[in-house]
């Protein structure tokens, strides 16, 4: 096992995880006549938080693609994945991975994976802004086949990526519709509900329930002392989110080539048992022939063997997250334990610092 772990990460390291093919047409116009209105307007784009996904129990159809060591790397590697659809639609802000809901996103994208096999993805996206409107709530499904896997001899480029280029054109499709105070309006919520998390006391009277949405019932001075030390602390935030975001791109660019090797494997052994089970011949022979049963068996066992080399690699993106050491304000900050933990504490920090400065008598 260890020899092939070794092997598997030799070629992790020695794979270079090419480009993906460029969004389909659709993809493209939207992007420009985005470009063209956000280029007129001289407005930005909106910054979009990807919160890792959640996770069905059980997949139908498959003796094993259930294993939870398996879902863990997909509900952290198929974010990024939409991450970096994203970001090749060129019109958005900062698109990040993050590990835990954030309340004062722009726009935050949550998801769970529902089916997800070699052959089938399904992934049930929610798209809300932080005004709290619901920009997309619905299934995404794609069905891969044979021609899907032979783009690449190394299976790294996706089989699924119509998949994120359906959810990036709807993304694009919502943003277009979108006015001038509209965009305002979600970025200056979003700053606000940051002060609130920080301040409730302080930030609580400009932001009204009303439904499931919240409305902004005004902003702070701009030279209000509390809404300037909301921002500067954000920034802070965005600074330690980047480091995030960095580490799930490591863990994609690391576990992404053995990832699609067992995916191939997986997708190889839901079509044999489909041919077993009399759909279709497998290279010839009988169904249930001796052949058949061993081609299959063998496909298992490629299959298994990766997932034991996810596991023991997703294990060890757990276990050996790299302490993080930062300043701020002259403080020196360091932090331990996994990717999350160090998240949490990192907000809880901010909070702490802003609470010290600004609210000095609590």
């Amino acid at each position: 096992m260890r020899v092939l772990l070794c092997l598997l990460l030799w070629l992790a390291g020695c794979t270079t995880v090419p480009e993906e093919p460029e969004p389909s047409v659709l993809a493209v116009l939207v992007a420009e006549s985005l470009a063209l209105d956000v280029a007129t307007s001289g407005r930005g784009g909106l910054n979009v938080n990807i919160r890792v996904f959640e996770s069905d129990q059980t997949t139908p159809g498959s003796i094993y693609l259930a294993a939870a060591q398996v879902r863990s790397v997909e509900q952290r590697y198929l974010p990024y994945v939409l991450k970096t659809t994203l970001d090749r639609s060129g019109h958005w802000g900062a698109v990040r991975v993050v590990p835990r809901n954030d309340p004062s996103a722009e726009i935050l994208v949550v998801g769970r994976v529902v089916v997800s096999t070699g052959v089938e993805l399904k992934l049930h996206l929610r798209v809300v802004d932080a005004t709290g409107r619901v920009w997309i709530d619905q299934v995404y499904h794609d069905v891969a086949d044979d021609i899907d896997y032979a783009t690449d001899p190394n299976f790294v480029i996706d089989p699924f990526r119509d998949l994120y280029h359906r959810v990036a054109n709807d993304m694009a499709v919502v943003a277009s519709q979108l006015n001038e105070q509209d965009h305002e309006e979600i970025v200056n919520t979003a700053t606000v509900r940051y002060g609130q998390l920080l301040s409730s006391q302080a930030f609580n009277r400009y932001l009204i329930p009303d439904g499931q949405r919240v409305r902004l019932t005004g902003l702070p001075a701009a030279d209000d002392p509390l809404y300037l030390g909301v921002q500067k602390i954000r920034e802070s935030e965005y600074l330690f989110t980047d480091s995030v975001d960095a580490y799930y791109e490591s863990l994609y660019r690391t576990l992404g080539p053995i990832y699609a090797w067992w995916r191939y494997y997986s997708f190889e052994l839901v079509m044999g048992n489909e041919r077993l089970a009399g759909i279709d011949a497998t290279r010839g022979a009988t169904r249930g022939s001796w052949y058949a049963m061993e081609r299959t068996y063998k496909t298992f066992k490629e299959a298994k063997m990766n997932q034991d080399a996810l596991r023991e690699l997703s294990e060890s993106f757990d276990r050996e997250t790299a302490p993080t050491t930062t300043e701020i304000a002259g403080r020196v900050v360091r932090l331990n334990g996994t990717i999350d933990t160090q998240y949490e504490a990192w907000r809880r920090i901010l909070a702490e610092m802003y609470d010290e400065e600004f609210n000095p008598e609590r």
